[in-house]
């Protein structure tokens, strides 16, 4: 089924900026690919510390003057 969105004449500017720049024949595999992106989950810090235990991380995070 197809359907016309309506949209502004700056926006089907950026529109055939953005199908050139994916390489794409139409408007429906652009708006796929930008809702792909939308959807994307972010990613994620989880890990990036890498395998420092936690003493590591935790070391020289305060300076030795607020310790008592």
């Amino acid at each position: 089924m197809n359907t016309t969105i309506q949209v502004t004449t700056d926006k089907v500017e950026s529109l055939k900026e953005l199908r050139e720049q994916y390489h794409v024949k139409s408007y429906d595999e652009l708006i796929g690919i930008l809702i792909k992106k939308a959807k994307k989950p972010e990613k994620s810090m989880w890990g990036a510390g890498g395998k420092m235990t936690m003493k590591e991380i935790l070391k020289d995070l305060r300076d030795e003057s607020d310790r008592y």
